[in-house]
Formats: structure tokens, C-alpha cells, sequence
């Protein structure tokens, strides 16, 4: 039987971790493969961090495109301002949610790292799409940033990644952690052999059913983790498997959108 590969979507997180080298800046990194994974994308990113930093901090319009107030506020727009020239380090090393905390709790297995490396596609709000050992540097951008006269990051993105994802992902089994707004960025993909995603669920003790949405990215980090330390391309052999909070393989249902949603429950 032939083999499926598979690819791993997973959302960027809210919140960045400080640091890094000097060694390249963010606009020097996007010059090199091996810093930049998607040279395709460096001219839209060009132009969306353009006028996302004339915004934040050249027209005043932060408070409207970060949705943040206070000393939040002048802290984001802070490290925004030196975006093109701060510290860079791999995108593995700077999300600091915690789907990425859950990765990086303990090393991976020398072929679950370079499977990661090879597989798993970051979709960020600013930068599109991310390899995991691209080199970025700190900045704050919420999901679906509107910019004043430029319009939402969201939309940009939306008319420009899904060639890109399209291609990358031409025959394979996608799995994918994103949220709905991010998911909605490609939602209608052709060209994977399936798509599939995952929702937690736990039963209350009236029986009532209620999603875990709180610690949903620890929880998918989990089963990120398992599947790149066991090699899985295969949802069915999730089922045996068990999160720390103890959910198991509940059943699967297909969306109208075509997407397999595997759900778990404790």
C-alpha cells in the first residue's frame, strides 16, 4: 500500500518570546532559502509589514489595528517599531503558546525533528506562511488586523496563500490545528488527499457535552508531538492514543466544508 504523507498546519501564537541573534535581521533573512522558506511570499510580506508598521507607528492608528490600550499598548508598538532590525531566532524558538510549549518541552527524536522541519507549515497573521526554523524576529499582530487605507491582513493573505498551500500540499493528508479564522484563509483546498482536524470535547457531569476550548492548544500540541515521534500519517492510528487530561478517539464526522473532524472526549 502506498503511503500518504502528510502535512501539519498549525497557527502561530499570540504570544512571542524575546530574543535572539543579530546574526541576520528579519530583512536580510528573507534573502536566503535557509532563513526563508518561501521566497515567494517575500514581496507581499514587503508590503503588508509596510503598512503595518506606518500604521502602528508612523499615522498613530495602533490602538485600532493591535486592539490593545494602555501600557500594552506602548510595549507592542515598542517592539514593532524595531521589527526590520530586531534580534531574529527560528520560528520554533520564538511562538511561545502553548502548542509550541508542548513541542519544545522536551527534545524531539532526530527524524520527529526533521519531519517537523520538512511538514509542519506555520500560518501566521503578518507573515503568511512560515517554515519552523525561519528567522523572525518579535512583534505583536492580532488575527484579522485591520490597517487603516491598506484593509485587512486577513483578506491579504486570504487571496495569497492558497496557491502556495495548494501546491504544498498536492496529494498529501493535511492535518490541521488552525482556528477557524485562520482555516478559513484556504477553505476550500482540491488539491490534498484529505484534510483533517481535531476538536476536544469533555462530558460534564449532567452529561452535558461542552468543547475545551481553554487548553485546546496544549491539547493539540499532544497529539502533534505523538504523531511526529511515531512517524503517524494515518488518523486511524490515533485511536489509541491519550491525552494527559484523558481524551480519547471519540468519533469522526465530516464538515460541509469536506474537512474530517476527529473528535476527542474525556
Amino acid at each position: 500500500m502506498t503511503r500518504t504523507r502528510a502535512r501539519f498546519l498549525i497557527p502561530s501564537s499570540e504570544r512571542k518570546l524575546a530574543g535572539g541573534s543579530r546574526l541576520f535581521s528579519f530583512s536580510e533573512a528573507q534573502g536566503e532559502r535557509a532563513t526563508n522558506r518561501f521566497p515567494s511570499l517575500v514581496e507581499p510580506r514587503e508590503e503588508v509589514v509596510t503598512a503595518f508598521l506606518h500604521a502602528v507607528n508612523g499615522a498613530g492608528h495602533g490602538k485600532e489595528v493591535l486592539r490593545l490600550h494602555g501600557a500594552a499598548l506602548k510595549e507592542a508598538c515598542s517592539t514593532n517599531l524595531k521589527l526590520r532590525t530586531a534580534p531574529t531566532t527560528p520560528v520554533i524558538e520564538r511562538e511561545g503558546g502553548p502548542l509550541f510549549q508542548v513541542l519544545k518541552s522536551e527534545p524531539l527524536k532526530p527524524k520527529a525533528k526533521q519531519r517537523m522541519r520538512d511538514d509542519v507549515l506555520v500560518v501566521c497573521p503578518l507573515f503568511g506562511l512560515l517554515g519552523v526554523r525561519d528567522m523572525v524576529p518579535e512583534y505583536r499582530c492580532p488575527i484579522g488586523a485591520q490597517i487603516p487605507e491598506f484593509g485587512s491582513v486577513h483578506a491579504w493573505w486570504k487571496e495569497r496563500l492558497p496557491p502556495l498551500l495548494e501546491r504544498l500540499c498536492r496529494g498529501r493528508r493535511v492535518f490541521t490545528f488552525l482556528p477557524a479564522r485562520l482555516q478559513a484563509l484556504w477553505d476550500a483546498p482540491s488539491s490534498p488527499k484529505e484534510v483533517v482536524g481535531f476538536a476536544f470535547e469533555r462530558k460534564g457531569a449532567s452529561g452535558k457535552i461542552h468543547p475545551e476550548s481553554a487548553g485546546s492548544g496544549r491539547l493539540s500540541g499532544e497529539v502533534l508531538r505523538h504523531m511526529l515521534d511515531n512517524g503517524i500519517d494515518d488518523p486511524r492510528d490515533l485511536e489509541g492514543f491519550e491525552t494527559s487530561e484523558g481524551h480519547r478517539f471519540h468519533s469522526r464526522r465530516e464538515e460541509a466544508s469536506g474537512l474530517q473532524r476527529l473528535l476527542w472526549r474525556r
